[in-house]
């Protein structure tokens, strides 16, 4: 997929964003309803801003610390923004307030700018365009408010979920954050992400830290952002799936039906159910591990230049870059969290020896 920019100002930049100032009813009036509908519209506090078809779907995600308010002309986006980001679906009066409102329209037709085929154009200071959709976001006082259009109704799912997670990625993105497939625990203050893919032994490894005192913040998912001082870290979600042989060694035997998950029998559990746990809260995050399995156990340390071209390699299938500037920008935010984390390649024997030298590792000064 080609990626433009268009030439002369920079692409919108992480303007500061923060919660709204409480709900408000569907007219600004500042008064609640017993209305269901209009109350979840009042969460918006936003009436120029939303379209008020009242037969719209209301919903929100977490995503780390970050909440996202969506409204969509039907259920049919809200479930497509949880299966992108396997996150559980939300009432917006049961969660914080936004960090980001979206609200998704259809209107069919075709962008008012070129589009290279297959591509992505950046129009500053808030304008993104695909051939099939695109997003204008407004900063101002309070969270963003995006308005994301739909002009090509007719997409298969797979496609429709290409250009909704690039869109919002990108969005993402010029607010500072990052999204990674890796689980992540404190111990002793500090927080520790493992990223790797299915298999790698993340969930292991966070079980057994949280079985010696540490404090889950993720499973599966995080939001990683830096501040300008520090790096930090959120988790994503409020469950674990567990693997046959972790649950063996660490549970003895989990009263919860199995279910395949990626090609994996697992068993997914609440993980305060048992483990103390703490998501959706940003931490600091001390160091970063790329776990694998193999014969022997090994934890060897890695130059900051790694971290930077293993996350890119991560980030590029769903993260886009328009041109070079933004790839720069890019390359910039991860060069700033490699200089303030230690990174490493952490070898898992199949058996399990060495989680013990892991967490006296981790207990350590380095």
């Amino acid at each position: 997929m080609d990626y433009v920019v268009k030439p002369g100002v920079a692409a919108c930049g992480t303007a500061g964003h923060g919660s709204s100032s409480g709900p408000r009813d569907a007219f600004g009036t500042g008064e609640n309803t017993k209305n269901p509908k209009a109350r979840q519209k009042a969460f918006f506090d936003v009436t120029d801003f939303i379209d008020t078809d009242s037969e719209r779907q209301f919903g929100a995600l977490r995503l780390g610390n970050l909440c996202i308010h969506i409204s969509a002309p039907s259920r049919m986006y809200l479930e497509d923004f949880a299966a992108i980001y396997a996150a559980a679906l939300h009432d917006l009066d049961k969660i914080p307030p936004a960090e980001l409102y979206l609200d998704i329209v259809e209107n069919p037709g075709k962008p008012d700018v070129e589009i290279p085929e297959d591509g992505l154009v950046i129009v500053p200071p808030g304008e993104l365009y695909t051939e099939a959709m695109f997003t204008r976001t407004t900063f101002g006082n309070g969270a963003p408010r995006v308005r994301l259009t739909v002009m090509d109704t007719s997409l298969r799912m797979d496609r429709r979920h290409m250009y909704l997670v690039v869109l919002l990625n990108k969005i993402l993105f010029q607010m500072g954050y990052i999204r990674l497939h890796s689980s992540a625990v404190s111990l002793d203050g500090k927080a520790n992400a493992f990223i790797g893919d299915r298999g790698a032994g993340k969930s292991t490894t966070c079980a057994y830290l949280a079985k010696r005192g540490g404090l889950i913040l993720a499973d599966d998912d995080v939001m990683m952002r830096f501040d300008g001082k520090s790096v930090l870290v959120s988790g994503c979600d409020e469950r674990m799936r567990i693997m046959p042989d972790t649950e063996a060694y660490l549970f003895g035997k989990l009263d919860v039906r199995p279910q395949e998950f990626g090609g994996f029998l697992k068993k997914e559990i609440r993980t305060a159910t048992q483990f103390s746990t703490d998501p959706y809260v940003d931490h600091g995050l001390h160091r970063i591990f790329f776990p694998k399995v193999g014969e022997n156990f090994l934890i060897k340390r890695l130059p900051p230049s790694q971290l930077v071209m293993r996350l890119m390699s991560i980030l590029v299938p769903a993260n886009r870059f328009a041109g070079h500037s933004d790839h720069s920008k890019t390359l910039q935010m991860l060069t700033d969290i490699a200089d303030r984390v230690s990174v490493f390649e952490l070898t898992l024997s199949r058996d399990f020896k060495g989680l013990d030298d892991l967490f006296d590792f981790l207990r350590s000064d380095e």
